[in-house]
């Protein structure tokens, strides 16, 4: 058969292509497995999803080629391949497997599993202790509130303790200033019962003044020194009768 026209030479170009991308993702994995956190690393975790998937896809591919070989070889009489040509695709595929099993190896190993496992308890830990750190938080929070909120109503209840008591002063006030003007009641009407009765005896001692003014009159009639005198002196004696009247 010529090599053109073989499928051999086909899978064998599409293994080889696998091969070289196999180990361009495998230096990309195998950098960022030992340079960045694994559980938190999307390029990581992209570049490992797509690093096993290429294996798994070489693996499936390895298998048709041994398939396809073991099929001619045991029709040796249909194909006509030469023992050094079927020997060839048998080396092929076996380092093209140890290749494979080496990949598989190393992203499978028990060093990788470790820095994967490592990478996702060191994530959990830190995402448990974020957990109590916001649950602490929460707390706080809800402790705040609740004491600002104790603090809120024991100024209330104190603002309404003070209002009360400014009221009751002020009614107690009020009724001082009620009693206060009750009792100067009481004393305008005690002075304008004085005044009243002042005003009568005021009025009683004019008419005695004008009596005696009468008499006077009569009296000032004379020229005599020592009437005059009389009459003085017993008008200065009514006004001082007068004076201890009102006064009394």
């Amino acid at each position: 058969m010529l090599s053109a026209s073989d499928p051999y030479y086909v899978a064998k170009e599409e293994v080889a292509k696998a091969m070289d991308k196999l180990r361009g993702l495998h230096q990309d994995w195998k950098r960022l497995l030992h340079t960045e956190d694994t559980a938190r690393s999307q390029r990581f975790q992209r570049t490992h999803e797509e690093l096993t998937g290429e294996l798994e896809q070489l693996g499936l591919d390895l298998d048709d080629i041994h398939a396809t070989i073991g099929m001619v070889e045991g029709n040796r009489g249909t194909f006509q391949l030469t023992d050094a040509e079927l020997q060839s695709r048998k080396r092929f595929v076996a380092e093209s497997r140890r290749t494979l099993e080496e990949f598989q190896k190393d992203v499978r190993g028990p060093q990788t599993r470790a820095k994967l496992e490592s990478d996702k308890k060191a994530m959990l830990s830190f995402a448990a202790s974020n957990a109590r750190s916001r649950e602490e938080r929460q707390k706080s929070a809800v402790q705040d509130n609740q004491a600002f909120l104790d603090r809120q109503r024991q100024q209330q209840t104190q603002l309404r303790a003070e209002q009360d008591q400014d009221l009751e002063m002020l009614s107690m006030s009020a009724q001082r200033l009620g009693n206060t003007a009750q009792i100067i009641n009481v004393e305008l009407k005690e002075q304008q019962k004085m005044l009243e009765e002042l005003d009568e005896d005021i009025d009683r001692e004019a008419e005695k003044l004008n009596f005696v003014m009468k008499r006077m009159g009569k009296l000032l009639k004379t020229s005599d020194s020592k009437q005059l005198c009389l009459i003085i002196g017993l008008t200065a004696l009514m006004a001082f009768l007068i004076f201890l009247v009102i006064n009394t």
